[in-house]
């Protein structure tokens, strides 16, 4: 059994021999290229098992139903398994114990540019859950410091003809709804910036919007849309 560690000794630990960095694209306005820094979960692994050797990790499994048809009778058939389905996606939950004390983080599965992913495959959620684990033990001080924005660029805001795109997207919505919808649609951006600030900072108008919240954007109009045709056609 290792000496235990408090939060602050863990936090103010040196991690940057463990730390890689990434390219992350290219700033539209000034056309150099973002860096990112980034623990990998193999790295936060080994750190975790340097600082607390009984460290254990904690993949959440949740109960999914379906049908199994038979020749007399139908069976309601359980699963568990490591995700959950949420409103606009998916979402898994990953705990970290350290000595003694549990942390958790609960994380969206979603793709490279920080969209939601409406069909996961089994290595999106394995990318998700790799990704809440590191997010877990950064709780507890683990090279905390990365998600505190020291190494997120500012995020470029969509330019004219985009905020134009998504203006007709909100115009068109509204008018096949009969509902004004852009409340609606801010909030649901926000949430996902709230849970990843990758995609930006929170926004209060359209034009506010960086490029990946535009994504985000567009895939909750189209939801809007397709429940309200769905509901529509129920009623005929």
């Amino acid at each position: 059994m290792s000496e235990k560690k408090t939060f602050k000794e863990i936090s103010q630990t040196d991690y940057e021999n463990d730390i890689k960095t990434k390219e992350g694209g290219t700033d539209k306005k000034t056309g150099d290229k973002i860096y990112l820094k980034y623990l990998s979960w193999a790295a936060a692994h080994k750190v975790m098992k340097i600082i607390d050797p009984d460290a254990e990790i904690i993949e959440h499994e949740f109960e999914h139903y379906h049908v199994l048809s038979g020749q007399q009778q139908d069976f309601l058939i359980t699963e568990l398994k490591p995700y959950r389905q949420t409103g606009d996606g998916y979402m898994v939950k990953v705990s970290v114990i350290l000595f003694g004390k549990k942390e958790t983080e609960n994380y969206a599965i979603i793709n490279f540019r920080g969209q939601p992913v409406l069909k996961p495959t089994s290595t999106d959620i394995n990318k998700a859950l790799k990704r809440a684990f590191v997010k877990a033990l950064a709780k507890h001080g683990v090279a905390l410091y990365l998600y505190e924005g020291e190494d997120i660029p500012d995020h470029p805001k969509i330019d004219v003809k985009e905020i134009e795109k998504l203006e007709k997207i909100l115009s068109g919505l509204d008018e096949i709804t009969g509902n004004e919808n852009k409340k609606t649609l801010i909030n649901t951006v926000n949430k996902y910036t709230n849970q990843d600030n990758r995609l930006g900072k929170k926004i209060k108008e359209i034009s506010d919007m960086t490029y990946d919240q535009s994504g985000l954007f567009k895939i909750a109009a189209n939801k809007i849309q397709q429940e309200f045709e769905k509901q529509s056609k129920y009623k005929k």
